[in-house]
């Protein structure tokens, strides 16, 4: 295949990324975020199961490969989705997609606590131009007669952005765990499929406690056309968009891969744009921008 080939992917897994948000924005906000999370994981943990029984390899995990894994899951996805979509029940699509970008300085800063990796100076002027972006999109994001419910906060912003780092957080963390269980060809598919099984188990026994304090009350019933958002969402997000992420990453350079990526907030905005009809603001263009640059920057 052609490098073409490669980057197409690679800004297609973006592209997927930033679409699913949007899909997710309206759920999240009638579900609260633990249970969006938890109903959206029931279709990902079986589409990724029965992806890798049919094209996987289920025998290359071994102890290790499922202990590493069961971790990411529960860090990763259990916690960390829950966060995310918790922030996007309160902050909308725009500023959360923004946030979640802190996920590449945690992941770097990570590294070089745990494995003694010492930050290049790229790296520290894309962490700070992360965290700068990141502020930018936050503090001068909106503007004047935007109206769109996507822009109203619910509740208190600083309790929204925390979710939002904290969703960025087990990102980093789950991604690090993650890491090593791919070190001896264990097949991709298995992988996000145990992933995907270990963070649904841990949702469902952590329903109560999750749901109980999101505040948000539970549906008399969930029709077939919010069921039908829901596994929208999962397929483009988790399975279009793992499947772009496999694809690039089998025929092109890792780094590059991850800069085509990171472009997944700037590629956002217009699609925000086109849904809401209200242009975004100045500042978070600018914070999106200088988030993918940032990012680009770290993982060069």
């Amino acid at each position: 295949m052609t490098s073409l080939s490669f980057e197409a992917a690679a800004l297609g897994a973006a592209l997927m990324w930033a679409f699913g948000g949007l899909i997710a924005a309206g759920p999240s906000i009638a579900l609260g975020g633990p249970r969006f999370t938890r109903l959206r994981m029931y279709w990902v943990a079986f589409a990724l199961a029965a992806i890798a029984t049919f094209i996987g390899d289920w025998s290359t995990l071994g102890t290790r490969e499922l202990l590493l894994l069961a971790g990411s899951g529960m860090v990763g996805l259990a916690l960390g989705d829950v966060a995310l979509f918790t922030a996007f029940s309160r902050l909308g699509p725009r500023r959360t997609g923004i946030l979640f970008a802190a996920n590449a300085p945690m992941a770097a800063a990570l590294s070089a606590a745990i494995f003694g990796e010492r930050f290049s100076l790229p790296a520290l002027i894309g962490s700070g131009l992360v965290m700068l972006g990141v502020t930018l999109a936050i503090a001068f994001g909106n503007r004047p007669g935007q109206t769109h419910h996507w822009e109203e906060v619910r509740g208190n912003l600083w309790v929204g952005v925390g979710f939002g780092l904290l969703a960025a957080a087990g990102q980093a963390v789950g991604v690090l765990l993650a890491d090593p269980a791919f070190e001896n060809g264990l097949d991709p598919w298995a992988g996000a499929a145990v992933r995907a099984i270990v963070g649904l188990a841990a949702l469902i026994a952590l329903r109560g406690y999750f749901e109980k304090r999101a505040r948000v009350p539970r549906p008399a019933r969930i029709g077939w056309k919010l069921w039908g958002i829901i596994i929208i969402s999962g397929t483009i997000a988790m399975v279009f968009g793992k499947t772009l992420v496999l694809i690039a990453l089998s025929n092109g350079d890792p780094g590059i891969v991850s800069v085509l990526i990171s472009t997944a907030p700037a590629l956002q905005l217009p699609l925000i744009w086109a849904v809401t009809k209200e242009r975004p603001a100045a500042g978070a263009w600018a914070g999106a921008l200088l988030a993918s640059v940032g990012t680009a920057m770290i993982v060069v």
